[in-house]
């Protein structure tokens, strides 16, 4: 019998569609899923008793109550508390999967502790009478913040920096009856998330943006202004210059900015934010109490704002990245620092901040593994205060900032945070909001310790009210002078405002998604020229830097969108002149 090739291939056809009559392919499909479940390096689910955790997430100034659902001791799911005065129950995206930082693949893991110990004590040793040792702290108002003020205190040329910001002024959103924002985002991550929300349906939101960004998408009304022309507008809206003159700038009509001035005054209390140059409504902006701290501390050093120390005088400078609320431009520092071997230490969790620029980069633990404070958020009207709790242990090797920077100025300290706790529970005054059963208490009605043990299992202390809240201080900020060379860079930036990577997971999402601008690149009208995801350098007259490219309609022409990250904010801020040129 002879077998041609046409029998050949109909008996290998109808042996395939025969097959999948069969368990066989089903069967290998299971099989192959169960084996690679079990290949090395995948990781195994947690197993365990299931209980329930409390902590306050430290990721942002928000320190939004945290309920952590648990598999032994390893937290798998994270919430909001529900009946929480501040945070009323809501969690951002990246507080949600907070529990994955540990994981973050750019982490430091290790670093030069000895040599930079070493550096630090001969820079110190250097420091001539007209030099000093210095440290920025980025979340001021910490009880580390008043470690290291005390450091620094002990220290002979010893200055303690912090960003510009004052961290004293609270924000009543719960008063405000229209609310001015230039550029703030008020309804994308300003303030805690949760009490914006509960407060969103009390107050008219008039965005001044000059892009469409979330809050603009999401606010009563969007003013779309020129970049850089904000400061126009504020200036009319107060009456220093003519509301003509301020349309010729910001690209509106003299009707819309008397219309708005108009609105604004008959719809008040008005609460600006953005814009130092207009007085808020009466009892919106105050300044808040201070949360107790005891008394030998407060003999430290001042804070002082990095603008006001003299340029090259900094001989030794330790920054703790460690927990950031605000990020100054390494141009702004480096003027400070001396031009003779500085030594510049960083405390960080990753190497893309200012350790780009450091002598030595020492790693710390990162949220939830540290024990750490949270000072009061700007909308909270009342002090606060309440530690994010560990959920799981740091790896070895990382450093506690604090102690190190104590140890460089041989200033002994103990267990700080009880120690501000147990001033606290002094006091007598306020309550202790318990978030295992959502319940707040007199603090006079709570012993030392128990304050304590309620603290470390996610508790947090709300202070008493000024009966009189004295009204917070605006200063007044001149308009910046653009260099006539900007005349050549045809594009005005516009900054993005940009989230904490507080997760693997979230990182790569927003990132390759462009459901939010990534680190590296900058948004461009489609008529720019470029194509979408070109690489290109994007250039100021403070340096150049690759970015990548996307292309969006809702950018105008003229204008060049970027996301706030360190890398960028080092060679722009919002409203200066750039190019973006193809490579």
């Amino acid at each position: 019998m002879k077998t041609n090739r046409r029998e050949i291939l109909m008996f290998a056809g109808g042996s395939a569609v025969g097959v999948l009559f069969t368990p066989a392919p089903w069967r290998l499909i299971t099989d192959t899923a169960l084996w690679s479940e079990n290949w090395p390096g995948i990781p195994a689910p947690a197993r365990g008793e299931i209980r329930a955790r409390f902590t306050n997430c430290s990721l942002c100034p928000a320190g939004c109550a945290v309920r952590a659902r648990c598999v032994g001791d390893q937290p798998v799911q994270l919430s909001g508390v529900t009946g929480h005065p501040l945070s009323h129950g809501a969690l951002c995206p990246f507080g949600i999967v907070g529990h994955h930082l540990p994981h973050l693949p750019a982490r430091v893991k290790e670093g030069p502790l000895k040599e930079a110990a070493a550096a630090l004590a001969d820079g110190i040793a250097k420091c001539g009478p007209a030099e000093s040792v210095a440290v920025l702290d980025l979340r001021p108002s910490r009880t580390a913040s008043w470690t290291y003020r005390r450091a620094m205190a002990a220290l002979k040329n010893g200055r303690y920096v912090t960003p510009s910001g004052d961290t004293s002024v609270a924000v009543d959103l719960s008063k405000a009856r229209t609310v001015l924002s230039f550029g703030v985002p008020v309804l994308d991550g300003w303030g805690t998330p949760g009490n914006v929300n509960a407060a969103r349906t009390g107050f008219h939101l008039i965005q001044v943006d000059p892009v469409e960004s979330r809050t603009a998408s999401m606010a009563d009304r969007w003013l779309r202004v020129r970049p850089g022309s904000e400061d126009a507008l504020a200036q009319a809206l107060a009456g220093r210059i003519t509301h003509a003159a301020a349309a010729d700038t910001t690209g509106l009509t003299v009707p819309e900015i008397a219309a708005l001035a108009k609105e604004l005054e008959q719809n008040g209390p008005v609460l600006v934010l953005g814009s130092s140059r207009l007085a808020s409504g009466s009892g919106i902006v105050i300044a808040r109490r201070e949360t107790p701290v005891p008394e030998e501390w407060k003999k430290a050093a001042p804070a002082e704002n990095l603008a006001s120390l003299p340029d090259r005088s900094v001989r030794v400078l330790m920054i703790d990245e460690s927990a950031s609320a605000e990020y100054l431009s390494w141009n702004a520092i480096e003027k400070k620092l001396v031009g003779d071997n500085p030594v510049v230490v960083v405390f960080a969790c990753s190497r893309e901040g200012y350790a780009r620029h450091a002598n030595y980069v020492l790693p710390v633990g990162v949220y939830p593994e540290v024990a750490d404070d949270i000072p009061p958020a700007i909308d909270s009207v009342a002090a606060m205060f309440r530690i994010s709790a560990p959920l799981v242990s740091p790896p070895a090797g990382m450093v506690k900032p604090e102690e190190f920077v104590a140890a460089a100025a041989a200033l002994g300290i103990g267990d700080t945070l009880r120690e501000r706790a147990d001033t606290i529970h002094k006091t007598g005054r306020g309550k202790l909001f318990t978030y295992a059963d959502a319940k707040s208490q007199a603090l006079k009605d709570v012993s030392a310790d128990n304050f304590w043990k309620a603290l470390n299992a996610g508790g947090c202390w709300i202070d008493e009210l000024d009966s009189k809240p004295s009204p917070a201080r605006l200063t007044t900020v001149a308009p910046e002078v653009r260099p006539a060379e900007e005349s050549e860079l045809p594009l005005a930036v516009v900054l993005t405002h940009e989230l904490t990577p507080g997760s693997p997971l979230l990182s790569k999402l927003y990132r390759e998604s462009n459901l939010r601008l990534a680190p590296g690149r900058v948004a461009l009208n489609p008529s720019c020229g470029l194509d979408d995801g070109a690489p290109a350098v994007l250039e100021t007259l403070l340096g150049k830097c690759r970015v990548g490219v996307t292309l969006d309609a809702a950018i105008p022409p003229g204008v060049v969108q970027a996301s706030a990250s360190p890398a960028l904010l080092d060679l722009c801020a919002a409203g200066v002149r750039a190019k973006v040129v193809r490579v």
